[in-house]
């Protein structure tokens, strides 16, 4: 197949085959050599006064580039670059902006050094320093940030994870919010007979203000019971519906966005389970109105690790990544699309998991970054980080580079068995606005 898009870097199409969507372009610009080492966990944007940079935080060392460092790092446009001297011993779970400040949370044993900063620390641009932390416990790590205001005291940084103990206090453990210079609780903790941990925290409005969703494994939270995920209104916790939980074995939560797919914004949670408030529920994925549960397709095979809502030139949707080779009857190596009644592959091979996403335009045009623990994805050798290109392109449905007859036969063809491809606006309709955006990006041509 010939690839149209004329850039400096490497690039790989991947071809539209049964069960995949149609042609996306993958690049490693990112990943070559991209890192050493285990997994690339969390990625995110930050401005550290030098402009918005892409940042990727795990257990990895930097290669190549004349930069040295682990667990942290800053992609400059052309190479990655170590923040400071970077996080020393274990690995980092999440990193957020806060107060101005790149935020690290994890199990690292110190950062560059700085007085107090094992296990969380923040960088100022110039220089690590320490949160006082001071979570002794063996095994306490953190494992998710989140910025919310609950309406009355402005934001906060709120703190999840499974540890017992923070600056000091016993009482704290969890989860609980730090204002830039004193830690409290958040309406209570977490309890049940489980491992108990909390994995992921998400703000999001659905209708009845901006409340606060915290996920993971546990029975109770704030003593309410809630099976591994709850809302906080900034008062107290509440069940939704019961929550999520599995036939056998336990269930956590390990990941949640949110959406408007047309029918209002709603919260969509990824993890490991399949049932949703006792009753069978899409396996490993499920969607919450802000009243109940409804499922999302086939669900997948494999635990789904992060859920991102990205436009990859064909209208934005929902993308869900993870360690996943199926929904269904449907290849899905890792990576796939919600095309409004299910989910299309987009990857058709990955040789590790897919830990992380996030959508940031590193030069090439606006993409859907995604980091994990493979060295190779659909023959593309990419280190921990690869990036979905915006396919610019989206009426070219043979893929051959050209539009002309053969791509109006295929999009007649798909509309008349409704088939994803054809559904160009997204919704999981087919009528005249799915002719009349195809003839648009027919028109438009291929750059």
């Amino acid at each position: 197949m010939t690839n149209t898009k004329n850039y400096a870097m490497t690039t790989f199409a991947l071809v539209a085959t049964t069960g995949l969507a149609h042609a996306q372009d993958l690049s490693n610009t990112l990943g070559d050599p991209g890192f050493s080492g285990s997994y690339v966990a969390s990625l995110t944007s930050h401005d550290d006064g030098s402009g918005e940079s892409l940042y990727a935080a795990g257990s990895f060392s930097i290669v190549g580039g004349g930069s040295t460092g682990t667990q942290i790092a800053r992609w400059d446009g052309t190479v990655w670059q170590s923040v400071g001297g970077g996080l020393q011993g274990g690995y980092t779970n999440s990193i957020t902006s806060y107060q101005g400040d790149l935020v690290a949370a994890g199990y690292f044993d110190s950062a560059d050094g700085a007085v107090g900063s094992a296990k969380l620390a923040r960088w100022n641009g110039s220089a690590w320093i320490g949160m006082d932390a001071q979570s002794e416990i063996f095994l306490n790590s953190f494992w998710d940030l989140e910025v919310y205001d609950d309406g009355t005291t402005g934001e906060q940084l709120y703190i999840a994870g499974n540890y017992g103990d923070l600056n000091g206090n016993t009482t704290l453990d969890h989860i609980a919010k730090w204002d830039g210079t004193t830690y409290s609780g958040v309406g209570g903790t977490i309890g049940g007979a489980v491992p108990l941990i909390v994995l992921d925290l998400h703000q999001a409005d659905l209708g009845s203000g901006n409340h606060l969703f915290a996920g993971g494994r546990f029975l109770t939270m704030g003593g309410t019971a809630a099976l591994n995920v709850a809302q906080w209104d900034g008062n107290s916790w509440t069940a939704m519906d019961s929550g999520l939980s599995r036939t056998a074995g336990f269930a956590q939560i390990l990941h949640m966005t949110s959406w408007d797919d047309g029918n209002g914004t709603a919260l969509y949670v990824g993890g490991r389970f399949n049932l949703a408030a006792g009753a069978a529920v899409s396996t490993n994925i499920a969607k919450w109105d802000g009243t109940e549960w409804s499922s999302m397709g086939d669900g997948f095979d494999g635990d789904v690790h992060e859920l991102v809502v990205f436009d990859d030139g064909s209208g934005e949707t929902l993308f869900a990544l993870g360690n996943f080779t199926n929904s269904g009857s449907t290849p899905a190596a890792g990576v796939a699309k919600w095309n409004g009644t299910g989910w299309d592959g987009v990857t058709s091979a990955v040789d590790g998991s897919i830990f992380s996403g996030f959508v940031f335009d590193t030069g090439e045009g606006e993409s859907l970054i995604i980091g994990g623990g493979f060295s190779n994805i659909d023959g593309l050798s990419s280190n921990r980080v690869v990036a979905i290109l915006q396919d610019a392109c989206v009426a070219d449905l043979t893929g051959d580079g050209d539009l002309n007859f053969f791509d109006v036969s295929a999009f007649l063809s798909a509309f008349s068995a409704q088939d994803s491809i054809a559904d160009f606006t997204g919704d999981g309709e087919w009528n005249f606005f799915d002719v009349s955006a195809f003839l648009s990006a027919f028109s438009a041509g291929c750059p």
